[in-house]
């Protein structure tokens, strides 16, 4: 699993209509009204938040390659397109199995959880109540210290019982081999350290990235396996709040509610101190992620049929191409249009 070609991937899906670095901010999860409508027009919800702290360098050399290889190209104005050569290597790219948008990083979290937990059973199990924790932080260790409270830990039937069950589910999931060994080894236990980064690069003979991208990718076939599952009763409590409740971010959740409260747009930046603009932000993301937005009352819905489409017709989602045919709407509608054809939002959906 190459980082390129994860980048290429989400370019084809956006070409010609994005730049370079749209791929960048949605690999980090960035919360901007742009990203999070990308995610939801170009069908990119896999990708979103995969890796928040993905540097600037190596999303670089990532793009240079695939300039290099000749499967991409950038326009003058920073626009990205996918070469015929870059269409066909894409086709043979395989379906990847992530799940940023339902755990953002946080499957990150989960794995601290999870590590910290073996690491305490294991060690109680042979009486070593004394061990230096391989996760510092301390919000997990409070967690972990709270789920195994009254847990027959120093019981080898426990731990055993625990084995069996991440065993099960590891191996009844998605997983290929490669995602087992790299999961497994990060672990650690009573005498044993997880394997470090570069211990795995040397043993499995892949880079880093590589290796990174796949542990991140079976940690969301591992939780999307638990999540399915009402069996797994330990491992279950380890993904609390890992999952995110709402696909809002918190700014837009509190615009919603003054809405619903029954103030207008204006009145809202008011009282929150926010620019319009930002507001519009949160209105973009409502259409998108909430099923019962007013759709038409913002916009006509003759006018919502018409540029789903025409957006149909041209194949686009930008804003600028779409607002040439709509000189009567203002930018916001149409951004509330896509939105709602993509999220389902009033008639957005028919």
């Amino acid at each position: 699993m190459k980082l390129s070609s994860i980048l290429l991937t989400i370019i084809s899906r956006m070409d010609g209509e994005r730049t370079i670095y749209n791929g960048l901010h949605l690999i980090r999860g960035k919360k901007s009204g742009q990203t999070l409508q990308d995610v939801e027009y170009y069908n990119l919800k896999a990708f979103f938040g995969i890796w928040p702290k993905l540097g600037t360098d190596l999303y670089d050399d990532a793009v240079n390659y695939l300039i290099k290889s000749g499967y991409l190209y950038i326009e003058e104005n920073l626009i990205v397109k996918v070469t015929e050569k870059g269409k066909r290597f894409t086709s043979t790219l395989p379906t990847y199995q992530f799940n940023g948008w339902d755990y953002r990083g946080n499957e990150v979290t989960f794995f601290s959880r999870l590590s910290l937990t073996i690491q305490t059973i294991s060690n109680f199990r042979v009486g070593s109540k004394l061990f230096i924790p391989t996760e510092k932080d301390y919000e997990v260790q409070t967690f972990v210290k709270n789920i195994l409270y009254k847990q027959p830990i120093n019981k080898p039937a426990f731990s055993i019982e625990i084995m069996e069950e991440l065993q099960h589910y590891i191996e009844s999931s998605r997983m290929v081999d490669l995602h087992k060994v790299i999961l497994l080894h990060r672990l650690g236990g009573y005498g044993v350290t997880g394997w470090t980064w570069n211990q795995l690069s040397e043993s499995l003979k892949l880079n880093t990235v590589s290796i990174r991208l796949y542990f991140i990718e079976g940690l969301h076939i591992l939780l999307d396996a638990l999540e399915m599952s009402q069996e797994a009763h330990f491992l279950r409590k380890l993904t609390y709040n890992i999952k995110v409740s709402t696909y809002l971010t918190d700014s837009a959740a509190t615009t919603k509610r003054y809405f619903e409260g029954g103030l207008t747009m204006t009145a809202i930046a008011e009282i929150r101190k926010l620019k319009m603009s930002t507001i519009e932000d949160h209105f973009a993301e409502m259409s998108i992620n909430d099923s019962n937005f007013p759709l038409n009352d913002f916009v006509e819905n003759e006018d919502v049929q018409a540029v789903i489409k025409m957006a149909y017709y041209l194949q686009t989602r930008r804003l600028r191409l779409l607002k040439n045919e709509f000189d009567h709407l203002t930018y916001f509608q149409i951004r509330l249009i896509l939105g709602a054809m993509n999220g389902g939002g009033e008639d957005g959906n028919k």
